[in-house]
């Protein structure tokens, strides 16, 4: 193919995406992209885990193979799982802030109100919505670190030889899981099943005074959802380490 043609690199047979980030600014790779590409297209590999990045149906109408790097970040972001349930049990952010912020009285303030509504993880039920490769490591570092009770939902039961090995308590419906969890970490891939999967009526489901933690993806959450219950209590805090509309993120909603 030539330039002329809006084929500017020639029949090239792959596509190499090597980080997350990369790509990011032209959005997902849809429909009206795929049909710029070369008809010598035969796979594109892309970093990181999750496929919401590429309309993979598309993809694969045509024939091109798509693979990701499942498996290249579990221990990165189940060490941030972690770091987020504790954060959300100990209040740990705004401990920080309030020493961020330079002021005796709301360091002080501050000091005297987390010693009354901070929590200890330990012995309580942490809920795993998806138990894929990183809600696994996320329980393994959770039980042995932090000593919480780890149950789970996932479509796909995992074996009795992991579930021991884990000591996890199998959920066979979502609602199950959400009645009587602590705190509810979301570890599922994005997918038109997974979008909103927490939403309104999945949060009313949840305990009050849950605390919520998302290494997923944001749009897995209704954000506007997520706000309302934290404003009304019903979710005590909330640990994200993904938003609705990154990198966008609107903080004066989030004053909650």
């Amino acid at each position: 193919m030539s330039d002329a043609d809006g084929y500017r690199y020639g029949d090239f047979v792959a596509i190499m995406k090597p980080m997350v980030e990369y790509g990011a600014e032209f959005g997902r790779l849809t429909e009206d992209l795929i049909d710029l590409l070369p008809s010598s297209l035969q796979i594109i590999a892309a970093g990181g885990a999750g496929f919401d990045w590429a309309d993979t149906e598309e993809l694969g109408k045509r024939g091109i193979w798509y693979c990701n790097g499942a498996g290249a970040v579990d221990e990165a972001t189940s060490d941030i799982a972690l770091y987020l349930i504790i954060a959300v049990f100990r209040l740990t952010s705004k401990g920080e802030l309030a020493a961020r912020s330079g002021s005796t009285e709301k360091y002080n303030e501050t000091h005297n109100l987390l010693g009354k509504i901070a929590r200890n993880p330990r012995d309580k039920i942490l809920g795993c919505v998806g138990l894929g490769m990183i809600g696994s490591a996320t329980a393994r570092k959770v039980r042995g670190s932090i000593g919480m009770k780890v149950h789970y939902y996932d479509p796909v039961r995992a074996s009795k030889q992991v579930e021991e090995e884990l000591g996890l308590t199998y959920h066979d419906t979502l609602d199950s899981l959400l009645a009587i969890a602590d705190c509810v970490n979301v570890s599922v891939p994005l997918s038109p099943a997974t979008r909103h999967l927490i939403n309104k009526e999945t949060i009313a489901k949840m305990k009050d005074g849950v605390r919520f933690v998302n290494t997923a993806r944001g749009q897995v959450v209704d954000e506007d959802a997520l706000v309302e219950g934290l404003k009304s209590g019903k979710i005590f805090s909330a640990g994200l380490d993904v938003h609705y509309d990154e990198p966008n993120v609107f903080p004066n909603q989030w004053q909650c």
